[in-house]
């Protein structure tokens, strides 16, 4: 921060003098954070600088350290390449005015914002994979307690007892046909055939039996 003995400025005024983008100062007179003329309309400058310093998020102060380290390091860096391009017409001063503004945003707890997009989608995919956790622990939960089969196991035993039930109705003919050509009696044909279709039935109930069983 930049500070100066102007007693008070305008909001872009500010922002320039303290080396911010505007935006930023507009997010810190929101967050009460600046200290206003009585029309609300000028920045006291001191005054808004002590209470900038006073409110910044002790967490964060690493990150600013650091951020700073290296905007030095980087401004020290490029001026003495500046101080060097003597016929490029480019002086040290410059070049190291140009890095030091190039990240005129401050390492602020507000100038991070969390409703930054890659928080939102670091958050959201966070939300997607707690969710997917939570349904398989339903899902093994439900196995556990014979609620829910294999889809796999249960498609193999349909299959299984369709093709069991197919079979025997496809030997009715052969089976019962001697049988119905000896009897004269339609109730009796009627017995005979139930018998067959019934017995057919069952060698497929017992197929779906075993995998309630296994449930």
């Amino acid at each position: 921060m930049v500070e100066g003995a102007v007693e008070t400025l305008g909001f872009r005024e500010f922002a320039t003098h303290m080396g911010w983008r505007p935006g930023y100062v507009t997010e810190l007179r929101k967050a009460g954070r600046l200290v206003l003329s009585e029309d609300g309309r000028r920045v006291l400058v001191q005054a808004s600088i002590n209470r900038i310093n006073g409110t910044r998020d002790p967490s964060r102060e690493g990150v600013r350290e650091r951020h700073a380290a290296a905007r030095a390091a980087q401004a020290g860096e490029l001026g003495v390449l500046g101080a060097r391009d003597i016929h490029g017409g480019t002086s040290g001063a410059r070049v190291a005015a140009g890095a030091a503004g190039a990240d005129d945003e401050p390492d602020d707890d507000i100038g991070a914002s969390i409703n930054s997009p890659h928080q939102l989608r670091r958050a959201k995919a966070l939300a997607d994979k707690e969710e997917a956790n939570a349904r398989k622990v339903l899902r093994e939960e439900a196995q556990e307690m014979g609620q829910l089969l294999v889809r796999d196991e249960v498609v193999a035993v349909v299959a299984e007892a369709v093709v069991e039930l197919r079979r025997k109705l496809e030997l009715l003919p052969t089976t019962i046909a001697a049988a119905l050509a000896a009897t004269d009696s339609e109730e009796d044909v009627r017995a005979l055939l139930r018998d067959n279709i019934e017995a057919a039935l069952d060698a497929a109930s017992k197929k779906f039996y075993a995998l309630g069983r296994k449930a």
